[in-house]
């Protein structure tokens, strides 16, 4: 893939954008958000996670490249390709409430073996709970919804999860892994929020701003100081309100300008902003490639955050997704992405060869 080409095609890219009315640099970190994620929260997840012999600091990548084209000092992505032996920071949250589920059954007699920890997935928190279960050597049931390939399955099954599939949408997967674990007595471990079910999504946010924690020291060690802007992938909004919740909560009105991106068949957290607080996208009848963005409904406690903290939503089509991936797989220091993870790249890539979106 060539930049060039590259560049030519963004120009025809389709995207949404919606300046986010409700966001405020000047305000404080909301007392509700730090129910979700906070600077001890994350402080936390981040004592657990760094006993783990898996883990390790992910890298920053220079794109170079990608700066020039865009007229800006700097362009880094943070590779999460290596995190804990997956190829995404997903084992950061199931991994670590996996891990929780089982240090309390253990406490209380029971041996791990006998635990069941199960979950509802588009792609990769599938893959992080699985992790995790074998990491901790209990049984993991993931439940896939119809659009999530069989690829994806056979990974989750090749480190030892039992998978269910589910005709229909991820929000029926989910009701599905809701009803029998109710009925089995399984730890469902799910990084989405309802009445009553608060706790689990908020300690695997907090396991996901364990990035931030990263990304902020990283950035203090480089000369320039913090990033301006952050471009974070959006599904049902889990990974997102981790970062956005430790950068505000951390670096207040200094923070970079937020940025959530996802697919533009399924842009449900730009719609919760446009509606005030809608959190299920209506029916439209489209899928996406970008399978692990393929939700229709924002977590509530995620929207706790982004509803102020971020700053623009943004929606890419399917059309940018395979020369992104190319772009990024060819990097003077390659990053192996998947589908569901460049729509950020789209975006600068739109931005540099369209004055009036860079303007945005």
């Amino acid at each position: 893939a060539s930049l060039p080409e590259a560049l030519r095609q963004a120009g025809e890219w389709e995207l949404e954008h919606a300046a986010n009315a409700k966001a405020s640099r000047e305000a404080p970190y909301p007392a509700k958000a730090q129910e979700a994620v906070s600077l001890d929260s994350v402080a936390d997840a981040s004592s657990c996670i760094a006993q783990w012999k898996e883990y390790k600091e992910t890298r920053l990548v220079s794109l170079q490249w990608l700066a020039e084209a865009c007229g800006v000092a700097e362009v880094v992505a943070k590779d999460e390709s290596d995190r804990c032996g997956l190829t995404s920071f997903k084992a950061l949250g199931g991994g670590l409430v996996v891990e929780d589920c089982v240090k309390k059954a253990v406490a209380e007699g029971r041996p791990a073996a006998e635990v069941t920890v199960a979950t509802a997935s588009a792609g990769n928190h599938g893959m992080g709970v699985a992790w995790g279960a074998r990491r901790c050597g209990c049984r993991a049931v993931i439940y896939l919804g119809e659009r999530v390939s069989e690829q994806i399955a056979e990974k989750m099954r090749g480190i030892g999860a039992t998978v269910k599939r589910v005709s229909g949408s991820y929000e029926e997967s989910l009701n599905a892994a809701k009803v029998d674990s109710e009925a089995n007595g399984w730890h469902l471990v799910q990084d989405v929020s309802w009445d009553g079910y608060v706790s689990i999504p908020a300690r695997i946010s907090s396991g996901y701003g364990v990035v931030a924690a990263e990304l902020v020291d990283q950035f203090a060690k480089r000369p320039g100081g913090p990033p301006t802007h952050v471009l974070v992938n959006a599904g049902v909004g889990g990974f997102a309100c981790g970062l956005c919740g430790y950068l505000w909560h951390k670096l207040g009105a200094a923070r970079p300008r937020f940025m959530c991106v996802e697919p533009t068949a399924a842009p449900c957290v730009q719609h919760c902003s446009r509606t005030d607080g809608e959190l299920t996208l209506p029916p439209n009848g489209l899928s996406t490639l970008q399978v692990g963005l393929d939700c229709r409904a924002v977590s509530p406690i995620a929207w706790s955050i982004l509803e102020m903290g971020v700053d623009d939503f943004v929606a890419v089509p399917d059309t940018a997704i395979g020369i992104c991936m190319r772009l990024l797989a060819e990097n003077e220091e390659p990053v192996v992405a998947g589908e569901s993870g460049v729509a950020g790249l789209a975006v600068l890539l739109a931005a540099a060869a369209r004055p009036e979106l860079r303007e945005k």
